[in-house]
């Protein structure tokens, strides 16, 4: 049985992880800023998959001390921590940087960078003392040289994600730590919705064109990614859900183009 931490994971696709995890029999920490949110999701969990599988730590990224007291009280209760993902982050409006203020910058910068290196040098650290371990960052928009005007600090960070990455995968040559990567695609969470919310109306049409062939839903997701993290043995692993050459396909598919996914969502 393995022992997952996952950061941000009160709710979205982090949440939607954490149950994929515990279906195949994982014991799962998530952690978030907000403790009511986190536990109310530790009882539902808990009492679907068992109290003994699921903790909940309210953990601040951009505390390291906080970040390194997730790692030390999960493996305090679970002996091990075998997989660290670090799914923590939030966008910025869809605004251009000079329309923008200055602590939404701050606030995108410390939890997506800041609060990332806190997770990977905690997770790290714990994991050489221990012997073995992996651990995921998650890409987005930015980390696949993609640029979008109004996505300046949030695509910066993830375009940050890559060089982390690649750097710390350099780092541990030859040492029995796994660093890799996830590749979500587009899944319909209350980060896209706050996006859409938050575009103007010309934005949020083309938007929506593209959410609804691009999208998807985190239960569509999730199972192919945790699937594919627990039977990774290489070193750099890029785990992606929708590939190049699954969005072309999608373009080409009349079932794509029609289908209205996001008034699922009433968006």
């Amino acid at each position: 049985m393995k022992t997952v931490v996952i950061t941000g994971s009160s709710r979205g696709i982090g949440l939607g992880l954490a149950k994929e995890f515990l279906k195949r029999d994982c014991s799962v920490v998530i952690s978030a800023r907000s403790k009511d949110k986190l536990d109310q999701e530790v009882k539902n969990l808990g009492n679907e998959y068992g109290t003994d599988r699921v903790m909940g730590k309210k953990c601040d990224m951009n505390n390291y001390d906080q970040v390194e007291s997730l790692w030390d009280e999960a493996k305090q209760k679970y002996g091990k921590i075998d997989i660290w993902i670090n799914n923590a982050g939030i966008s910025n409006r869809k605004r251009m940087l000079w329309e923008l203020e200055p602590n939404e910058i701050s606030s995108v910068i410390n939890t997506n960078l800041i609060g990332l290196l806190y997770g990977c040098k905690a997770a790290i650290k714990g994991m050489l003392e221990q012997g073995e371990g992996q651990v995921y960052n998650f890409e987005g928009h930015g980390s696949n040289d993609m640029v979008l005007a109004g996505l300046t600090p949030y695509g910066t960070t993830k375009r940050a994600v890559r060089y982390l990455t690649e750097s710390l995968v350099n780092e541990l040559d030859n040492k029995p730590v796994i660093v890799g990567t996830i590749g979500p695609g587009m899944v319909i969470t209350d980060l896209i919705k706050n996006d859409l919310n938050n575009m103007t109306e010309e934005d949020r049409d083309q938007a929506k064109i593209i959410f609804n062939i691009m999208g998807d839903k985190v239960e569509t997701v999730t199972p192919y990614l945790v699937e594919q993290i627990l039977k990774n043995t290489k070193q750099g692993a890029k785990i992606d859900w929708l590939t190049d050459e699954k969005a072309q396909q999608r373009f080409a598919d009349d079932n794509y183009l029609e289908r209205d996914l996001l008034s699922e969502f009433g968006i």
